[in-house]
């Protein structure tokens, strides 16, 4: 009687605990299975939120703003010209003296031939015209006119890169982060630590600031600034105008600071260059020039100016 009883509670508690386990282990699956739905659900939706911010549509840059800044602008007060490179690139991009005025004027003339018909010789009469034109060229134009035509041609033609004075970064990335963080907010009641977002943002914006620096260094031919410059120096001839890049404030002290340095020759500021050019004034300036090099060592971008207004 003992030993049955002692059976059957043994029997009971056995299935009691395979029972209890089984249920358990139910439960860890439908758990196990409810968050990776949540996770195929989150993923989904982010991946649809980044195909709709991908197909929304783009900003505009920061080069064609400063393009566009630049080719409104009224007649220029021009505080640094170069003559000779003015000249240089006239000639090169304008073969010959533009003229003037045209003066066309057009004749009639009578052409005369043979024509055969029907095996009997007949005259023919053409009517022509003879053009006679006239042209009256400048023997030269000023040098302020002649900068703004190869300006002009420059930006017509695409050769010159805008904003390399300002920090243009892929603001889609940041409003991807941004967006997800938001919907994991609204959607699951899950919030983004504040800290975890601050060195999200605070990584990617260095990151991008690195990438931006590798742009400057590896640009060159002409360019076009519109910005606040610092009169770092002047001597006896030169003047230097020097302007900390705003990617900076994103960059660490071991990176370095990078700047953009436009170097003048004394002789070719105009008389109102000369009055606003003081050492260690700021001044909003206008400038065409071209990459002259990077250095490396100092993280400075060198430009031979062209004009400055």
């Amino acid at each position: 009687m003992d030993f049955g009883l002692t059976l059957g509670l043994s029997i009971g508690i056995a299935v009691i605990v395979s029972v209890s386990f089984y249920l358990f282990s139910q439960m860890v699956r439908r758990a196990r299975e409810k968050q990776e739905e949540m996770q195929r659900v989150t993923f989904t939706r982010i991946d649809d939120l980044r195909d709709v911010l991908s197909a929304a549509t783009p900003r505009a840059s920061i080069s064609e703003e400063k393009k566009a800044a630049i080719q409104k602008m009224g007649p220029k007060t021009f505080y640094y010209l170069d003559e000779r490179q003015v000249k240089d690139l006239y000639l090169q991009v304008f073969q010959e003296p533009e003229p003037k005025r045209i003066q066309t004027r057009e004749t009639k003339e009578a052409k005369v031939g043979i024509a055969g018909k029907f095996h009997v010789v007949e005259p023919k009469y053409e009517r022509g015209k003879a053009q006679e034109v006239t042209k009256d060229y400048d023997v030269e134009q000023v040098p302020a006119m002649m900068y703004n035509k190869v300006e002009q041609f420059f930006f017509d033609k695409g050769r010159v890169t805008f904003g390399l004075d300002e920090f243009e970064f892929d603001e889609s990335e940041i409003d991807d982060f941004q967006s997800v963080c938001d919907q994991m907010k609204s959607k699951f009641k899950l919030d983004i630590p504040d800290d975890l977002y601050g060195t999200f943002l605070t990584d990617k914006m260095r990151e991008f600031a690195v990438e931006y620096t590798k742009k400057l260094a590896s640009s060159s031919g002409y360019i076009a600034l519109q910005s606040e410059f610092l009169i770092a120096d002047i001597t006896d001839t030169d003047c230097i105008l020097s302007r900390v890049h705003p990617l900076n404030e994103h960059l660490l002290s071991e990176d370095g600071e990078v700047k953009i340095q436009i170097g003048c020759s004394r002789g070719f500021l105009t008389p109102s260059g000369i009055a606003i050019f003081k050492k260690d004034k700021s001044v909003k300036i206008t400038s065409l020039g071209k990459v002259v090099s990077w250095n490396g060592k100092d993280k400075i971008l060198e430009v031979s100016p062209i004009a400055i207004y």
